[in-house]
């Protein structure tokens, strides 16, 4: 006896369906296992944004290192390894608690002493801080990172 053809569809529609959830478990699993950890950091006067693909408040994105080490004076460059748009903007005392945990560090204003704008993939921001003092800073699109200098 021979299938007839709305019963070959039929199976035709069920086979596709189950490759289909196959295939996005398997995406599902995979974007789950990989590595979530931050890079090495950087050597000289730079720091890491990173990600690993996407950006939410569960640690999957970064600066690295926290907190970064220099001497007033030094240009200190950012650099946006992720695959995810970033910025590098200073708190200031109008940010939020939640941008910015540890309050607004040594700038004691309302506006921002360095604000690199969005940073697409491979793109840079360089900064010098002249005064000695604690900066905070984060990221305007993911509040949940933040980043620390320490300029001596």
């Amino acid at each position: 006896p021979s299938i007839g053809p709305r019963r070959s569809r039929k199976i035709w529609v069920v086979l596709a369906s189950v490759i289909i959830i196959v295939v996005v478990i398997a995406g599902i699993f995979y974007m789950a296992n990989r590595s979530q950890a931050a890079p090495a950091p950087p050597t000289g006067p730079n720091v890491t944004i990173w990600d690993t693909g996407f950006c939410s408040n569960t640690g999957n994105c970064g600066y690295s290192p926290i907190p970064k080490n220099i001497t007033s004076g030094t240009a200190l460059t950012w650099t946006n390894t992720g695959g995810q748009p970033h910025t590098a903007s200073e708190c200031t005392t109008a940010d939020t608690t939640n941008a910015c945990p540890n309050g607004a560090g040594f700038n004691t204003s309302e506006s921002r002493a360095f604000d690199s704008g969005t940073l697409g993939k491979g793109q840079l921001f360089t900064y010098s801080i002249n005064t000695p003092g604690t900066y905070y800073y984060y990221c305007i699109l993911h509040p949940w990172m933040h980043g620390t200098i320490l300029v001596s």
